[in-house]
């Protein structure tokens, strides 16, 4: 069982792998090997590049459509509470629903697939 966990560090990475781990891959939560892996594949695959280029300017969008902040009070409220609701819980589920995102693009409609995933959490 070992052995194949590092031949499948080893290999190179498939665009389904790529697109399953795109949006992670775009806000840096990859590991080391995985990263490395998706950055060799999106540079080489012409396909799975244009995604990226696609998934990076939507984010982009919603990024300068979303600029107005919270005000500092509530800012330190709300951080506040949440770092006494993560000191008293306990994650119990994790589960994951797909959900598909299209773009278009100047070459016709690029489709972006995007993984939503639901914590279940207990407190005490």
């Amino acid at each position: 069982m070992g052995g194949s966990s590092e031949s499948e560090k080893d290999e190179r990475c498939s665009c389904s792998e790529a697109r399953e781990h795109l949006e992670r891959f775009l806000d840096h939560e990859c590991d080391g090997d995985m990263t490395a892996r998706l950055a060799e594949h999106v540079a080489t695959c012409e396909h799975c590049s244009r995604i990226a280029d696609a998934e990076t300017h939507l984010r982009e969008i919603l990024r300068s459509r979303c600029a107005e902040q919270a005000p500092p009070e509530l800012r330190a409220r709300v951080l506040g509470r949440l770092a006494v609701m993560r000191s008293m819980t306990s994650v119990t589920s994790v589960s994951s629903v797909s959900s598909t995102t299209s773009v278009t693009t100047a070459e016709g409609t690029t489709t972006v697939r995007s993984q939503t995933q639901t914590i279940r959490y207990r407190l005490g």
